[in-house]
């Protein structure tokens, strides 16, 4: 398979569990909030944020050795098995110590907290959610701590589209079963269990599959190297530090919203951050399939190529999302009454402050993935010390005087400095390693993300002259995107004409 058609499949299985995620938040948040209350949702939603942070720890050793897989690449077997082999019992006792942290903090008191500040939740509610997290734990040690190692390890094999649509399956099962389970009367705590049993389902023909993947690339056993193993988890600490740390600005900040101003206006901040969610999500359709390939071209200090696959992320993460964002802005106040069924008011200063920071998130995707393949862990926690101390402080400074528009602001401020620091660090490892940073490609991208504030501020400042302030912005990145188009790398053009032509279309034209 080749690398088009690696990225192509692996982008389509992304771009289908986006669609599945699009779809299932759509039809599933009527449903919640049809049958359960408010306070039951923004439960709901803590307890993914909490979920996500609890295996923080495995997630970031799966990374670290998931980067070391790629760096080795599959000219390495031995020591690419010697690596897995390793890591795998682990990457399970770090599993196991999750579990045994979230039971004890459960049984303690302490995430108690993050749910009901005030002592207001019925106690029953409160119960469900901390046994809801524990059970969570259990269903990611059983089926995802082995297993996502083992994605990781088949990815050098030219796998990653593959596990790609594992994962579009898996998402698909969780969401037809909690609505499903929610329809039928389930509470918060059925909803999970459902979703474990969901979770383990599939994760039996997964590993099945994977299995018979490793006995093709002769993946067989070795004995573990225990000081290895333990190396790489010590050294993956910074990477889950990292993770905590963005987490805290992405995510994690609906703990600390819930605690400053309560679970309603923290369910009203979440739920309008959802389209920008799914937007991260399509990014991450770009610049996940294209990682084995820039690390390979990295490895290979292919200056041409390294810079043809910055423009093609940018591309599509940046040129082609400005005019996406901007419609959204113009059409989400008309749609997001109907989606929430009445029940959460439409804010669109906060709503374009997030698509603001999507873009620019968007824009330090390539510099991260230079920082992230390679391994630069002192580098990447020093990014995220920064950026996150300052999100969390203007959080707590500001959300009580300016409420959630002060939140996003503060988002905003923090990408923009995010930003900043990965480019400048992938800039100065690309030039020690003879190659230049495209700045001229990133001027341009810089240049659609400022068209794009543009419009969504003439939006919201001037609202009964939103179409006019949307079509006139929408322009003006379309002919930023003709300008990015003409500066990039003939590879990249290649790369873009390649894809076009498989096009339905544009096929039976040629």
């Amino acid at each position: 398979m080749s690398v088009l058609h690696r990225f192509l499949s692996a982008s389509a299985a992304s771009w289908v569990k986006i669609l599945l995620t699009v779809v299932s938040q759509v039809l599933l948040v009527p449903v919640f909030l049809s049958h359960w209350t408010v306070e039951q949702y923004g439960c709901w939603l803590i307890v993914q944020t909490i979920v996500g942070i609890s295996s923080i720890l495995s997630v970031g050793y799966q990374n670290y050795v998931g980067f070391e897989f790629l760096k080795a690449g599959s000219g390495a077997p031995l020591l690419i098995r010697r690596l897995f082999y390793s890591a795998l019992p682990v990457v399970l006792l770090i599993s196991l110590f999750e579990l045994l942290l979230v039971a004890l903090l459960a049984y303690w008191g302490v995430l108690a907290l993050a749910f009901d500040a005030d002592g207001s939740m019925p106690p029953a509610l409160l119960r469900e959610a901390m046994w809801s997290l524990v059970l969570y734990s259990l269903s990611w040690l059983v089926s995802s701590s082995a297993g996502g190692m083992a994605g990781r390890v088949v990815a050098p094999y030219g796998q990653f589209p593959r596990m790609a649509w594992w994962n579009t399956i898996l998402a698909l099962g969780v969401a037809l079963t909690s609505g499903i389970a929610v329809a039928l009367g389930a509470g918060l705590l059925g909803t999970v269990a459902c979703i474990a049993a969901a979770n383990l389902l599939v994760n039996l023909p997964l590993h099945l599959d994977m299995w018979s993947m490793f006995r093709r690339y002769g993946l067989f056993p070795v004995a573990p190297d225990w000081r290895l193993g333990w190396r790489g988890a010590w050294q993956s600490l910074a990477i889950s530090l990292s993770t905590v740390l963005d987490l805290s600005r992405q995510q994690g900040v609906r703990i600390f919203l819930g605690a400053i101003i309560g679970v309603a206006p923290m369910t009203a901040f979440s739920t309008m951050r959802t389209m920008s969610n799914i937007s991260l999500q399509g990014i991450g359709t770009i610049t996940n399939p294209i990682m084995p390939e820039i690390m390979r071209f990295l490895r290979e200090r292919d200056a041409e190529r390294t810079d043809a696959t910055m423009g093609f992320v940018w591309f599509f993460s940046v040129m082609l999302l400005v005019p996406v964002l901007i419609a959204f802005q113009w059409v989400m106040p008309a749609l997001f009454a109907i989606w929430t069924r009445g029940k959460i008011a439409f804010d669109p200063a906060l709503f374009g402050l997030f698509s603001i920071a999507l873009l620019v998130f968007a824009i330090a995707r390539p510099a991260m993935a230079v920082l992230q393949g390679n391994n630069l862990l002192r580098v990447q926690l020093y990014i995220s010390i920064a950026v996150s101390a300052l999100a969390v402080a203007g959080i707590v400074l500001l959300t009580g005087r300016f409420g959630v528009v002060g939140a996003g602001a503060v988002l905003l401020l923090a990408e923009c400095g995010g930003s900043v620091l990965a480019v400048f660090f992938a800039a100065r490892w690309l030039r020690e390693n003879g190659m230049v940073f495209p700045w001229q490609l990133l001027r341009i991208a810089a240049a659609a993300i400022g068209v794009a504030g543009a419009g969504i501020g003439a939006m919201v400042l001037w609202p009964t002259a939103a179409a006019a302030a949307a079509a006139l912005s929408a322009a003006c990145a379309v002919l930023c995107c003709v300008w990015f188009v003409r500066r990039l790398p003939a590879p990249a053009l290649e790369k873009v004409a390649a894809m076009a032509r498989r096009l339905p279309g544009l096929r039976r034209a040629g």
